[in-house]
């Protein structure tokens, strides 16, 4: 079967969407809600093309591709539904930028900066509104907002949740759900409780914003690392400097992990395999190595660098830090590496 996309003939496979087309030819089409594996919910409203068989604007990750089908994917009338509910999305986030843990590794920023959302329509501005409409606003804002630190592994912070559900859909455990009805709904855990599950991190690799991150103090992480008096080894997992690559291109950079991970302060870095026993390396550092460096085992700060965010729950004597991909761009960030 053929359809064509922008005039131009493309073979399509029956059940496929424009969308997963598109992406295959590189056609680039902006979403925040269709995510690798996960079922197509059309939230974001982002990813609106044009086709010949209605008048209407449809969103292409729901689109399934069919006889005849021709699809336009940029026009002015598409470029301006994008912008506005893309500005709806950036309504709660303007501003928060500088603060957020996201903050260069965020979609929505991304796709802001596209779509260059300078006007904020939907944010009310100063003198607009009464004092008095700005305090029941900003109590209404903030009684549905949901803050959670209190488990190991995961941080929770629906201020900046654009209800996309990829947490929703990616979840193993369908751990996550919408609470609450109309306009009082927020993404969260069944009752509101802590999250509670094995922590395979699946949630926070989805999340195209800051809802949900890695759980780590940076502040403590960053003293450790600038520590003169201590040595921070870092237990690279495999695998890793290939997920840590593909978090840099987002920022549109490349450098090895061993330059990056030298920069940011390890003075010793050990690579582990699929073979290796993580544990038995991590553990012979603060025992066998010291001893054989002579070095007292608590100046000695080991991070193990890996997606296994479930081992931040097992941080104690022989391990100080579990890092991410994410968290080693954060760093690199924050300290102004690159």
């Amino acid at each position: 079967m053929q359809i064509k996309i922008n005039n131009k003939k493309y073979e399509v496979e029956e059940g496929e969407t424009v969308l997963d087309v598109c992406r295959r030819e590189g056609i680039r089409i902006p979403t925040l809600c269709a995510f690798e594996g996960l079922p197509r919910e059309a939230v974001c409203r982002l990813c609106l093309v044009e086709i010949t068989l209605t008048d209407k604007l449809v969103t292409s990750c729901t689109l399934k591709v069919c006889e005849k089908l021709e699809v336009t994917t940029e026009s002015e009338r598409i470029e301006k539904a994008r912008r506005i509910n893309l500005e709806l999305l950036w309504a709660d986030h303007a501003g928060k930028c500088a603060t957020c843990k996201r903050n260069r590794m965020c979609e929505l920023q991304k796709l802001a900066e596209e779509y260059k959302i300078e006007n904020f329509h939907f944010v009310p501005r100063k003198g607009e509104i009464t004092s008095s409409e700005e305090l029941n606003l900003t109590k209404d804002n903030w009684s549905r907002v949901v803050v959670e630190n209190e488990n190991p592994c995961v941080s929770r912070n629906s201020e900046f949740c654009v209800e996309c559900r990829r947490c929703i859909n990616i979840c193993p455990e369908k751990k996550f759900g919408f609470n609450h009805r109309a306009g009082d709904v927020v993404v969260g855990t069944p009752y509101g409780e802590v999250l509670d599950c094995g922590f395979c991190g699946e949630c926070v690799r989805a999340c195209p914003v800051a809802a949900l991150t890695d759980q780590n103090d940076f502040s403590k992480i960053i003293e450790s690392l600038d520590d003169i008096k201590k040595m921070a080894v870092a237990v690279v997992d495999a695998g890793m400097e290939e997920k840590i690559s593909k978090q840099f291109s987002k920022m549109d950079r490349r450098e090895k992990l061993e330059d990056i991970l030298s920069k940011l302060g390890f003075e010793k870095i050990i690579n582990i395999s699929e073979k290796d026993a993580e544990d038995e390396v991590i553990k012979k550092i603060k025992t066998d190595y010291a001893r054989k460096e002579k070095i007292n085992p608590e100046d000695i700060v080991v991070f193990f660098i890996s997606s296994k965010i479930s081992k931040k729950a097992e941080k104690g004597k022989y391990l100080n830090y579990v890092l991410s991909e994410r968290e080693v761009v954060r760093l690199v960030r924050d300290k102004k590496i690159i």
